[in-house]
């Protein structure tokens, strides 16, 4: 029995990391491809509504990071099921966002905050690069 292609939408600028980024997921046979979509495109909801990816892939060229930002948030907003991934040159390393949505009472709220991962969130920021007084 054969899987189903992902059909995955990439948004990024028109630079060597973007095209390079698409040139691999080309190559992969289990998953369809579609864009590469303007990272400055205006009605991006409406191209998912069209294309309807199973995975948005947002690469990250360093100048666009708060229209990143923006976008992913909007895109989660819009669309909870639909995973994004953000890649970047900055780091070696990629982000899959995702949301979890929870009843809204507060016993589930204060459940949910306990039960974060015990990791502290700010050991991996850039905050942490300078010393301290």
């Amino acid at each position: 029995m054969q899987r189903e292609k992902r059909r995955v939408l990439l948004i990024c600028s028109q630079h060597l990391f973007g095209e390079s980024l698409e040139t691999i997921l080309r190559r992969v046979e289990d998953m369809e491809l579609l864009g590469p979509v303007e990272l400055s495109q205006e009605n991006i909801n409406a191209r998912l509504l069209e294309l309807r990816p199973d995975a948005v892939v947002i690469v990250d060229e360093g100048e666009n990071k708060m229209s990143v930002s923006y976008l992913t948030a909007a895109i989660l907003q819009q669309f909870p099921s639909l995973p994004v991934i953000s890649a970047g040159l900055e780091q070696n390393i990629f982000r899959v966002f995702s949301t979890h949505t929870l009843p809204a009472r507060s016993s589930d709220l204060v459940e949910a905050i306990l039960n974060l991962p015990p990791e502290n969130p700010w050991d991996d920021t850039p905050l942490n690069s300078h010393p301290k007084p």
